[in-house]
């Protein structure tokens, strides 16, 4: 505890301001991990003292009530607005992808080939076509997508 308090002291209101930081990098870099209303609260806890310098127990007291405050207050804004429409497929695998037109990244040849999704391609299974075809996605058979030719 000393030396926290001699580091406070010693970098004043800019020592928050760094612990945020690193909260904000963890956030980043570390997954499933909600740091980010820490980082919040320190950098208010440094913004309040660099305002209104403030003792060091103060200081802890402040960042306290902020991290509740950030952490309530996301999980109220959540609440209230309700869930992402995307976030009922989460989790949910290809199974999302059916009814889904995509364009073939590689002919499928002899039944199977490869499609562009987003930023990846999917091994498809279905009718030979050229690469380029645009392809309709009608079914799952375990990562495979199954699909049909699009009519123009």
């Amino acid at each position: 505890m000393v030396i926290l308090v001699a580091i406070l002291r010693e970098l004043g209101p800019y020592a928050w301001f760094i612990v945020g930081a690193l909260f904000l990098t963890a956030e980043v870099m570390l997954p499933g991990v909600n740091l980010i209303w820490f980082g919040v609260a320190a950098s208010a806890t440094g913004l309040l003292d660099l305002v209104h310098p403030i003792g060091w127990e103060m200081q802890m007291l402040s960042f306290l009530v902020f991290a509740a405050v950030s952490v309530v207050a996301a999980r109220l804004i959540t609440w209230r607005t309700g869930s992402d429409p995307d976030s009922e497929q989460v989790n949910r695998g290809p199974s999302t992808m059916i009814g889904r037109e995509l364009a073939l990244a590689d002919p499928i040849v002899n039944g199977t080939g490869r499609a562009l999704f987003a930023d990846s391609t999917w091994r498809v299974a279905g009718p030979d076509q050229p690469a380029g075809a645009r392809v309709r996605v009608v079914g799952i058979d375990a990562s495979t997508l199954v699909v049909e030719p699009v009519e123009r």
